[in-house]
C-alpha cells in the first residue's frame, strides 16, 4: 500500500481556495473549515498545512528559496533564520501503513487512505501548534479576542456605539468585507510579530500602535511560552475525529474473514498510538482481563466538565 503524493502547490496562506481542486486535502477542508474557520468560513489551514507538508524535509535554505519564490518572504536569509519554525512531523507513516487493525478500520468506513493520511497529519501538527511552545496570552483577552473575530467574520452588519448610543450602522456587504479582510491581515501580522526575537516584537508592536501590549497586564507575554499537557492533546485531537466521523459508518461484509472494529472511540484510540501520544494499549481492543479498551472514554470523562485551554496556534493564526 502505499500514499499518493501531496504535490507542491505554493498557494500563499490567503490564497486557500487555490486548494481546493486539490483532491487529496478534501478529508483536511471539511475538519479545518469546521475547527479553523477564516474569511468567509474559507479556512486559511489547508494552504499553510500543504505548504508545511512540502517544506518538511527542505534545508533552511531551500525553504528560505522557496519562500522568495512564493513571494512570502522578501528579507535576508539571516533574517528568515531568525525566525522561529516547527518542522511537520510525518515520522509515524510506515506505523501507519503497517497498523493491519487500523487499515481494515479505514477500509470499513470506506475512507481513501491517502485522503486519511493528511488529515491525520494535519491534525497532528495543528495539535502540536498549539501544544507545543505556543505564545502565552492572558485568557480574557485571548477569549474576548477570539469571540470578536468569529462573530465579525459572520456579521452581516456592524454597530458601533458612543456612550451607549449608537454612531455608526453599516449592512453594506462590501463595507463589512474591507473591515473582516483587514483583521485578518492583523491576525497573519501579529502571528509575524510573535515569531521574531524580542527588541523587534516591541518595536514593531509600537509600529502599529498596540505598545499597551508590551505590558505584562495586557497581555502578551514574550518569555513565557505554554505547553499542553498530553491529555488536552489528546482531548483536541479526539474531537476534531469525533467530528470528522460523525456522518460516517463503518460497513464489513459478512463473507470477510478479518476482524474489525468499527466502534469510533477504539478507531481514534488506534490513531492516538499511531501519532505516539500513548503506547500499545491504546492500540489493543480488549485488555489482558478481556475487557474492552474504555481509556479514550474515560480520559475525556474526566474532563466532561471543563472548558479546552485558551491557546493560540503558532503557525495555523487562530486560536483554540
Amino acid at each position: 500500500m502505499e500514499i499518493e503524493e501531496l504535490p507542491d502547490l505554493k498557494v500563499a496562506w490567503h490564497e486557500s481556495y487555490k486548494c481546493l481542486d486539490e483532491p487529496l486535502l478534501e478529508y483536511v477542508w471539511e475538519v479545518a473549515n469546521h475547527f479553523l474557520p477564516d474569511y468567509e468560513d474559507m479556512s486559511s489551514a489547508p494552504a499553510i498545512f500543504a505548504n508545511r507538508y512540502a517544506e518538511r524535509n527542505l534545508s533552511v535554505e531551500e525553504r528560505y528559496e522557496r519562500a522568495k519564490e512564493m513571494r512570502a518572504f522578501k528579507s535576508s536569509l539571516e533574517k528568515y533564520k531568525e525566525t522561529s519554525y516547527r518542522k511537520l512531523d510525518d515520522s509515524f507513516k510506515e506505523k501507519f501503513l503497517s497498523n493491519e487493525d487500523l487499515q481494515n478500520t479505514i477500509e470499513a468506513y470506506k475512507l481513501d487512505v491517502s485522503k486519511f493520511w493528511y488529515l491525520l497529519l494535519f491534525i497532528y501538527d495543528f495539535i502540536g501548534d498549539i501544544g507545543t511552545n505556543a505564545p502565552a496570552l492572558n485568557k480574557s483577552v485571548l477569549e474576548d479576542f477570539s469571540y470578536f473575530h468569529v462573530n465579525l467574520l459572520e456579521a452581516t452588519s456592524i454597530t458601533l456605539k458612543k456612550n451607549n448610543r449608537k454612531s455608526y450602522v453599516t449592512e453594506r456587504e462590501d463595507t463589512i468585507k474591507v473591515i473582516q479582510a483587514a483583521l485578518q491581515y492583523f491576525v497573519k501580522t501579529y502571528s509575524d510579530i510573535v515569531h521574531g526575537d524580542k527588541e523587534t516584537m516591541i518595536n514593531r508592536l509600537k509600529d502599529i500602535g498596540l505598545e499597551g501590549f508590551i505590558k505584562n497586564d495586557l497581555s502578551i507575554s514574550f518569555e513565557e511560552k505554554s505547553s499542553l499537557d498530553i491529555s488536552y492533546k489528546k482531548w483536541k485531537f479526539t474531537d476534531m475525529f469525533l467530528y470528522f466521523l460523525k456522518d460516517r459508518k463503518a460497513t464489513v461484509s459478512p463473507n470477510t474473514k478479518m476482524k474489525v472494529s468499527k466502534d469510533k472511540m477504539m478507531f481514534i484510540s488506534r490513531l492516538i498510538y499511531t501519532v505516539g501520544y500513548d503506547g500499545k494499549r491504546y492500540n489493543e481492543e480488549y485488555d489482558s482481563e478481556g475487557n474492552k479498551n474504555r481509556m479514550l472514554s474515560n480520559l475525556l470523562r474526566k474532563y466532561s466538565k471543563e472548558q479546552f485551554p485558551s491557546v493560540i496556534a503558532n503557525n495555523y493564526m487562530v486560536q483554540s
